[in-house]
Order: structure tokens, then C-alpha cells, then sequence
């Protein structure tokens, strides 16, 4: 790629034309340098020029980013799936081990053969057009190589793995290391080359990369129309994990609602007890002021206060009590939520 892009600096006469326009250079995206000293009817006449809009309008992703998006998808639910075998085989529990070699040899079958040769061609494409992504793409780029290797040792691993001659601790930490490694890179496509290749290239760059046919699109072997035969058990653990997850979220969801309506149930029961408390207190307080004014009217204010202040601290008492009680409560409601959940699990 560095050789094309000095080829686009040395020789610019040299580069494609498209619809018979100029060849576009690195120089070509950059804005003109103002010069100093420039004549008085050359300013006027370039003040007289209309200016070119700076603000281009955002286009709308083309249909082969879109296609690169939704197999980063696919990638992603392989890699969660791959997560969480490695958890298990972490924790002791029982594997299938031949899901987990299937799933690296699904990544270096499709995506390391289809997926990343495709986007190398597009990102190719954009280094020659325009320079100021090129160290971007070209990074991508030896990422995909290194991806490639990294992942046909770690399915060698995976094999040795089975064969005992490789502890399962070993295989978590590349593992879990290949994972992470992979969400990085497609979050960096995604989040800042993506929208870089979508400004710079036009619709006739896409259509003369359309026609490429290596970029024609290659039926993926679990996620296209028909699984392929070896990446069947694959298949159907992932559509396994997909319809229980469904499941789940649904119960979850059913037991998240009743455990709601418990807590609102516990909170209205300790308004009404908090009410009936104060009101009840309340009308202690003016029942016993009314005996205390009869038997010394003069004494009544100190004694009344003095009451008042007793019957409140009884009354603070008893509205902590409710509020430890519906706490409580609270917690249990909570706790048999955690347990239901645990129990669905």
C-alpha cells in the first residue's frame, strides 16, 4: 500500500481517472495554501469566484459497509459464544469441546479468508484516493494479517487442548486475549474507518469495487442460507443460546414485574400503618391537651407541651418501626427475585 501511495505523490498524471475527471491526489484534498502578496485583481477576481461548500451532507452508508457491519455482528455472536466456553472451561464445568474448536475454525475459515480480504480491497481503494487515511486502513490491514496467524495458532492450541497437552488456564488467557483483540479491532473499523471510507468514497468508487469479483459477497457457512455440515453443532448452539436467551429475558422480565408490584404493596401497606399511626397519636395529643386545660388551665401550656413532646418522640418511634419493617420486606422481595432468577439460571 505505501508503494501506491508514493506512486500518488511521484506521478499524479499517472493515477485512474474516473468519469473523466482529474486524477485525485493527496495534494488534491487538501485546502489551497493562501499566499501573501497576491495582486489586487487577482483578490477581486477570486472574491468574485463562488466558494465551494465546506459542509458537505453526511451520506448515507453504502450497501457493502452496511454488509461489512452486519458481519461484525455475526463475528461478535460467535466471540460471546466462544466467552462463554471459555468461562466454563474456567470454572471446571463441563465442555463441548468440539464447539470450541469449531468456533476457531469458523474464524479462520470465513472471516480470516472472506471477511478481511474484502475490506482490504475497499480500504486499498481509499488509500489511493485519499492519503489522509492511509495510515489508518494500512494498519487495519497488517492487523488482518497478524489476526489471521494468531488465530490458526490459537485453533492449534484448541487441539492440543483436547488432546491434554494444553492446560485449560493456558487456553482461557490466549483465548480470552484473542477475543478482546478482535472487539478492539472492529470497534476501531466501526467507530472511526467506517465513516472516514464513506466520506471518501464516491458512488462510482463503489460501484467499480462492486464489480470486483473478489469483493462479491461469499456465502457465510452459519449465517448464510444453508449452515454447512462441519459448523452444524455450531449452528445450533448458538440458535440454542439465542432462543434461551429469549426465554430468559421473558421470565426475567415476569419476575422483575412481580416483584414490583410485591414492593409497591409493601410501600402502600406502611403508608396506611404510618397514617393510622400519626392520626392516631394526633388525636391522643388533643384529647389528653383537653383534660390537662380542665384539671389547671394555668399550668395547661407547659403541661400540653411537655405531652405534645412525649407523644411525638412515641410517634417517631413508631413510624422507625414501620420503616424497618418495609425494609425488610423490601429485602425479602428482593432476595426471592435474586433466588427465582438464580433458580432459572
Amino acid at each position: 500500500m505505501a508503494t501506491n501511495r508514493q506512486a500518488a505523490k511521484k506521478k499524479p498524471a499517472a493515477s485512474k481517472s474516473r468519469a473523466g475527471k482529474k486524477p485525485v491526489t493527496k495534494a488534491a484534498v487538501r485546502k489551497p495554501a493562501r499566499k501573501s502578496g497576491t495582486k489586487k485583481g487577482a483578490t477581486a477576481k477570486a472574491k468574485a469566484a463562488p466558494r465551494e461548500k465546506t459542509a458537505a451532507q453526511p451520506r448515507p452508508e453504502s450497501a457493502m459497509l452496511r454488509a461489512l457491519r452486519a458481519e461484525h455482528r455475526h463475528i461478535a455472536t460467535v466471540m460471546q459464544l466462544f466467552l462463554d466456553q471459555l468461562e466454563s472451561v474456567e470454572a471446571g464445568d463441563l465442555v463441548d469441546t468440539h464447539i470450541v474448536y469449531e468456533v476457531l475454525d469458523y474464524m479462520v475459515s470465513w472471516p480470516d479468508r472472506f471477511h478481511h480480504p474484502r475490506e482490504d480491497l475497499v480500504y486499498g481503494r481509499v488509500a489511493e484516493i485519499d492519503g489522509n487515511v492511509a495510515d489508518s486502513v494500512d494498519s487495519l490491514q497488517r492487523d488482518h494479517d497478524r489476526t489471521a496467524a494468531s488465530g490458526r495458532e490459537l485453533r492449534d492450541m484448541i487441539e492440543r487442548w483436547r488432546e491434554g497437552e494444553v492446560s485449560g488456564s493456558a487456553l482461557v488467557k490466549s483465548g480470552r486475549a484473542y477475543v478482546d483483540h478482535m472487539y478492539e479491532h472492529m470497534n476501531i473499523e466501526e467507530n472511526q474507518v467506517f465513516p472516514q471510507i464513506n466520506a471518501v468514497l464516491s458512488a462510482e468508487d463503489w460501484r467499480e469495487l462492486e464489480g470486483d469479483d473478489q469483493l462479491q459477497p461469499v456465502a457465510d457457512p452459519i449465517f448464510g442460507p444453508r449452515v454447512q455440515r462441519e459448523y452444524r453443532n455450531l449452528a445450533r448452539k448458538l440458535r440454542r443460546n439465542v432462543r434461551r436467551g429469549v426465554e430468559r429475558g421473558t421470565m426475567i422480565e415476569w419476575v422483575g414485574l412481580e416483584a414490583l408490584m410485591e414492593s409497591l404493596e409493601v410501600l402502600s401497606m406502611a403508608y396506611e400503618a404510618a397514617r393510622g399511626s400519626t392520626g392516631d397519636h394526633l388525636k391522643q395529643a388533643v384529647d389528653e391537651s383537653l383534660e390537662l386545660l380542665k384539671e389547671a388551665p394555668l399550668m395547661a401550656p407547659l403541661r400540653c407541651t411537655a405531652n405534645n413532646a412525649r407523644l411525638g418522640m412515641h410517634l417517631l418511634e413508631a413510624v422507625a418501626s414501620i420503616s424497618r419493617d418495609a425494609l425488610n420486606d423490601l429485602s425479602r422481595v428482593n432476595q426471592a427475585r435474586k433466588d427465582r432468577i438464580r433458580l432459572l439460571d
